[in-house]
């Protein structure tokens, strides 16, 4: 289904701004995106950077659709800097919807599973949001707002969004091929969604112009230990480089650990006859291993 009028992708240098990008110019279908780059400003990357004042920046003309993914995403920077981070995550996203449903666009909201204390799994879409980290405060304070302005918004929530850009997986691939120690948490779980998957979705959404709130989940939730097992024995290397230790006993700010991340992805699958992998075939697709 081919959407009319311009795609605008807010944050396309992001993990999953480039996946939009890549999904549109796989099914022919014109994009611009923005930018806080300013070395990397052109005709179809704008500048535009949430961190700042954006009362005069406005959505360019020919635009149907924005998808709105910048974003401070990094649960520990989140909490060391609220307010800096609010400002991305809830003032100015907010600030660009409103610009653009002024204009007629249709709003595509990227959220997350965040939104809830991870106490069960397969939270529904209807259960009410119960955030424990500020990270998922904010995108649930972001949702609640977004679903007051108009009917012309989309909220999708996704759990762990997995692509070759993944700086941790990366990470273990390049230590373990080099017999380098690496320390997955034991007690820390993903359901992880290939990002190609996510950007199909997103697209369906907006192409249908469909709003509300919609859900996407891995089958299950798997450890990061299980999973670095998993590469080390598809890369062929010794599973005693796998040194597993807990989140908590970490020198990472960690703050609040979900039992589960999973969604409950019905309203998706019966829309548009989603197939969702099992979690480590999504990781082997993904990183091609």
């Amino acid at each position: 289904m081919k959407q009319h009028g311009i795609s605008l992708i807010i944050g396309g240098d992001g993990q999953l701004g480039e996946s939009i990008k890549g999904y549109l110019l796989n099914v022919g279908e014109q994009f611009i995106e923005t930018t806080r780059r300013k070395k990397s400003i052109s005709s179809t990357r704008l500048f535009l950077d949430l961190s700042k004042n954006i009362e005069f920046w406005n959505p360019p003309d020919g635009v149907s659709v924005v998808y709105l993914c910048a974003a401070m995403t990094s649960i520990e920077c989140c909490a060391r800097d609220p307010i800096q981070s609010e400002l991305i995550n809830v003032h100015n996203t907010l600030e660009v919807a409103k610009k653009c449903i002024e204009k007629d666009i249709f709003v595509v909201f990227p959220s997350t599973n965040l939104v809830f204390d991870g106490t069960k799994p397969f939270q529904k879409i209807d259960d009410s949001v119960s955030p424990k980290t500020e990270y998922g405060r904010q995108k649930a304070e972001t949702e609640k707002r977004l679903l007051t302005l108009n009917e012309k918004i989309a909220i999708v929530r996704f759990t762990k969004i997995i692509s070759p850009r993944m700086i941790l997986i990366n990470n273990w691939m390049n230590f373990l091929r080099n017999k380098k120690e690496i320390n997955p948490f034991s007690d820390m779980v993903m359901s992880p969604i290939p990002h190609f998957l996510a950007a199909d979705l997103l697209y369906r959404v907006a192409s249908k112009r469909l709003d509300g709130i919609f859900q996407l989940s891995g089958v299950s939730d798997i450890t990061y230990e299980k999973i670095a097992y998993h590469i080390a024995d598809r890369i062929g290397v010794e599973r005693d480089l796998i040194r597993p230790i807990k989140a908590l006993e970490s020198n990472i700010l960690i703050g609040h650990i979900p039992q589960y991340t999973t969604l409950d992805s019905t309203r998706v699958i019966e829309l548009f006859n989603v197939k969702i992998p099992d979690s480590l075939s999504a990781i082997n697709e993904v990183f091609k291993i």
